[in-house]
């Protein structure tokens, strides 16, 4: 995998196209949200959001701010245009680099394989969430089927193999408590809590 230029430069080049091209089951959409146990009125951020894939399910639950970052400043200007709400802020940087902490929820949905350093991202999740809450990586579909899809030399270039969800949860489980693993041809989930400090 490539640096995060190349990701950037990747999803830029796709962002108008994106959601004619990704499509996502609504049903495992719906789901996923129950699993992460959303309740109204919570903070809720949305790691690498691209289009807004996931927001329509979140905001159905009434948060009280639906943020999403995107390293991708094309895709946040598309999301933009889908979600002019004044509960939805957005923002176009490395979410390395994103500095609000205090949410209830945090999400990665359909992205965890474009990104190299998941320790960091584990760590910067952790910083984002308030005590008592909790992260959600997750995929609609099966990690077979996700690496298949990522075996082209372009895709390669910003994409990293996704391992089995117990082996990446090893990760999350230095600064969570990891409480749901789902890894079938369906459906792929690492979830938990923030219990403790760093």
């Amino acid at each position: 995998m490539d640096d995060v230029q190349h990701v950037k430069e990747y999803f830029d080049c796709r962002a108008e196209q994106w959601d004619q091209i990704c499509h996502h089951d609504p049903a495992k959409l719906e789901a996923l949200a129950t699993l992460a146990d959303i309740q109204p009125d919570q903070n809720i951020l949305d790691i690498a959001c691209g289009t807004g894939a996931m927001f329509d399910v979140l905001l159905r639950r009434k948060p009280h701010r639906l943020v999403g970052v995107d390293l991708s400043d094309r895709m946040i200007s598309v999301a933009r245009q889908k979600y002019p709400l004044p509960n939805v802020e957005l923002f176009a940087q490395d979410i390395l680099e994103f500095s609000q902490t205090g949410f209830d929820t945090a999400f990665i949905y359909s992205a965890y394989p474009h990104f190299s350093n998941k320790i960091a991202l584990c760590k910067k999740v952790w910083e984002c969430l308030k005590t008592g809450g909790r992260f959600l990586v997750a995929h609609s579909e099966g990690r077979k089927t996700i690496d298949a899809r990522h075996q082209s030399p372009q895709v390669q270039r910003v994409s990293t193999h996704l391992g089995t969800a117990e082996q990446e949860a090893r990760i999350w489980k230095e600064q969570f408590d990891v409480d749901i693993l789902i890894d079938t041809p369906f459906l792929y989930v690492i979830s938990g809590v923030k219990t403790t400090g760093l």
